[in-house]
């Protein structure tokens, strides 16, 4: 009897200990946690190795982005024809800017576009205000470069000094918009591109339609083009204290100014006012040696060396931000493009975050499934009816399926060049049974009904499926002027007498009462925090990790600099017709039925 109760007692006093082991071990598991947390964020790389009198050099490399995509190399992109896989966020360059003004090591900021691919004219006007504010505290920016194109010039112009090379060259063209319209060759081949619109303006099916632009695509692209030239002018002529005029004649004469200077590119920009030094690579470093620290070259850091890891905000009160880049398609999708699974699960996150009390939607998209578009819109929602106001950011492009998903958020801000509107919507759809008949392929077999097969491209497009499709698109436009009026306080009349697919910028699109102010990403998380109450806060960017292959990817891309400049005469040819066809190939709504802005953003 005595044997068993000790025998209890032993295993009573095991199960004790067991249990406050377990205990002990997840409470040492839990500290062990967070102090790999606290190493992790205070020692990491640490500050950047910046020399005293230093220049921040900025040399961004490739196309400038809001979020980077996956590179996908194939033959075009080695031979240069799609431009360079290489690219810089926005983020960073603005950062970078904003950092080394407030610090006391850095003397000036070098811009050298050497490696610069595109940048949009919104993106332009918030670098180049970064630039004016780094000056504004006493600092010099100095341009050195061998060539300007005109992203390249825009930025220069910001700058104190601006150096070009004996043998370059300042080229300002101006802006223009060209299609490639694939009528006559369809007709040829035999091919059918079946296409049902609704909106007067909505371009995106013409080449597809038509063997030229029509007279209102035309209008509308003129406009554009028009409004965005009239501030790139005005921003450089005030930037280089030069009559708005010298800097069109520029343009519009430079062959007789080149004439005129012996053929001399470099001599006639520097008549024109618009560089102040013609030099070699060694009397432009001779310079930066004068203006900071001399070494045997000069004492300087580069942008990506700069740039000090982001530390989350993980704590406390925090305005989210989401950025959505690229076309809305159906399903998950890699960064560079929205799918609607990636974004239910991030704006899920935001949701249900307690210590996220509001939402930038930052936007940067042609739109694309009308379907996709409104998924993420209503996730968009769900947010709000949480109780956490959304404030839509407009980047560079926010139009048609990207004007959807931001309609109906509590405000909305653009850039006052952002590309917005393309309010309309259309249906297309591709067959090529005559092209198959016509080399003696046919399909013949039996159904049940006028849509079984509707949609195969291998056979004629049925008069149901028409009828379906056209009232699918009339109700979709519908849809989409309902939702604008309702977002944006407006009635659906005066929606639609600004939508039927045309396009405005951020400007105009504030007179018409489509966007609420005109603002970058900063101004929006201000008003967004306003919005919640807030006035002690973080800003926490929610976005997926790439995946191990997507990183090296990227960066193997970037390392042997794929794309960069060079490439054959052609290859540029070949990259716009295989990339009309493979935008069409992308596209996943499962009705077929889209609000995509193919115009929008793209510029010549």
């Amino acid at each position: 009897m005595e044997l068993g109760k000790a025998i209890r007692r032993f295993g009573t006093a095991i199960a004790r200990t067991l249990a406050f082991l377990r205990v002990a071990l997840a409470n040492l598991i839990v500290v062990a946690i967070l102090v790999l947390i606290v190493v992790a964020l205070t020692s990491g790389p640490g500050a950047p190795s910046v020399p005293q009198e230093a220049a921040l050099v900025l040399a961004p490399k490739g196309d400038i982005v809001e979020q980077q995509s996956v590179p996908v190399p194939n033959a075009l992109t080695l031979l240069g024809g799609l431009g360079s896989l290489s690219q810089t966020r926005l983020a960073d360059v603005l950062q970078a800017i904003e950092d080394a003004a407030g610090d006391d090591r850095i003397e000036a900021l070098v811009f050298d576009p050497k490696s610069l691919g595109y940048v949009s004219p919104a993106q332009l006007e918030a670098i180049g205000d970064a630039l004016a504010q780094f000056r504004e505290g006493g600092k010099k920016v100095v341009a050195r470069g061998r060539y300007y194109g005109r992203e390249d010039y825009y930025l220069a112009s910001f700058a104190d000094a601006v150096y070009l090379h004996p043998l370059g060259e300042v080229s300002l063209p101006g802006y223009g918009r060209y299609d490639t319209f694939y009528a006559g060759a369809l007709e040829r081949l035999k091919a059918h591109v079946h296409v049902f619109r609704v909106g007067t303006f909505k371009a995106f099916v013409e080449p597809f339609q038509r063997q030229d632009m029509s007279p209102d695509a035309k209008a509308a692209n003129r406009a554009i083009i028009d409004a965005v030239w009239q501030r790139y002018v005005a921003r450089v002529a005030a930037n280089r204290g030069l009559p708005e005029a010298d800097v069109y004649r520029y343009a519009n004469e430079y062959d007789q100014l080149v004439a005129a200077a012996g053929g001399d590119n470099a001599l006639a920009a520097k008549r024109a006012g618009l560089v102040d030094e013609i030099h070699d690579e060694e009397a432009v470093t001779k310079a930066l040696r004068a203006l900071t620290g001399a070494d045997d070259d000069y004492r300087r850091i580069a942008l990506e060396d700069y740039l000090e890891p982001a530390v989350p905000h993980l704590f406390g009160d925090a305005v989210g931000v989401v950025t959505a880049t690229g076309n809305i398609l159906m399903g998950r999708r890699p960064p560079g493009n929205i799918g609607t699974e990636n974004m239910a699960e991030l704006l899920a996150d935001a949701r249900e975050d307690d210590d996220i009390k509001a939402l930038v939607l930052r936007v940067d998209s042609g739109g694309g499934s009308v379907l996709a578009s409104e998924l993420i819109r209503e996730q968009v929602q769900r947010v709000q009816a949480a109780g956490k106001p959304v404030v839509v950011s407009m980047a560079s492009t926010a139009a048609s399926g990207g004007y959807w998903i931001a309609a109906t958020a509590d405000e909305i801000w653009a850039a006052p060049t952002t590309i917005t509107g393309s309010i309309g919507i259309f249906a297309i759809l591709p067959t090529i049974e005559e092209s198959l008949r016509a080399i003696g392929v046919t399909q013949d077999g039996v159904a049940t009904g006028p849509l079984v097969g509707a949609g195969d491209p291998m056979l004629a497009l049925s008069e149901p499926m028409r009828r379906l499709l056209q009232a699918s698109i009339e109700h979709s436009y519908q849809r989409f002027v309902t939702l604008v009026a309702e977002g944006r306080d407006l009635t659906p009349a005066a929606v639609d007498a600004i939508g039927q697919g045309r396009i405005w910028t951020g400007e105009q699109a504030l007179e018409l009462g489509l966007v609420d102010n005109l603002g970058g990403l900063e101004d929006a998380i201000a008003r967004a925090a306003e919005l919640a109450d807030l006035t002690r806060f973080g800003v926490r960017h929610l976005a997926e990790p790439p995946t191990r292959f997507q990183a090296i990817a990227r960066q193997l891309m970037e390392e042997v600099g794929v794309g960069s400049a060079g490439g054959t005469e052609l290859a540029p040819v070949a990259a716009t017709l295989i990339e009309d066809w493979r935008l069409l190939a992308t596209l996943n709504d499962p009705k077929h039925v889209y609000a995509l802005c193919a115009a929008c953003g793209w510029f010549l």
